[in-house]
């Protein structure tokens, strides 16, 4: 992936689109709000596992960016890790972008 899919995520950000943060998103798939999950590579194994987990669970598409992009960054929220997306018509569109860089999503 490159910066144009973070440039992105900071578009679906600045609409609104996006719920921030490990329990804002668990609490998201719970409530079957959020249709696409995006991981930081910087997260750690324990907060890898429970959100995992949780997508897999109630059958939510999820990535983990490559090395190097900060998520947080894009959303302008450094400590942020994790990213639930919540409109469909932004998950396509990623999703269309991530085919488009060879990019495949994790199995649920």
């Amino acid at each position: 992936m490159n910066k144009e899919i973070l440039n992105f995520v900071g578009l679906m950000n600045r609409a609104g689109a996006l719920l921030a943060g490990t329990e804002s998103v668990i609490n998201g798939v719970r409530q079957q709000k959020v249709k696409f999950v995006l991981i930081d590579s910087q997260v750690s194994e324990n907060t890898l596992k429970k959100v995992t987990d949780k997508c897999r669970y109630y059958h939510v598409p999820y990535i983990k960016l490559d090395e190097g992009l900060d998520l947080g960054l894009a959303i302008g929220k450094n400590n942020r890790k994790v990213v639930g997306i919540r409109n469909e018509e932004f998950v396509k569109a990623l999703q269309k972008k991530l085919k488009e860089k060879n990019c495949f999503l994790q199995e649920n």
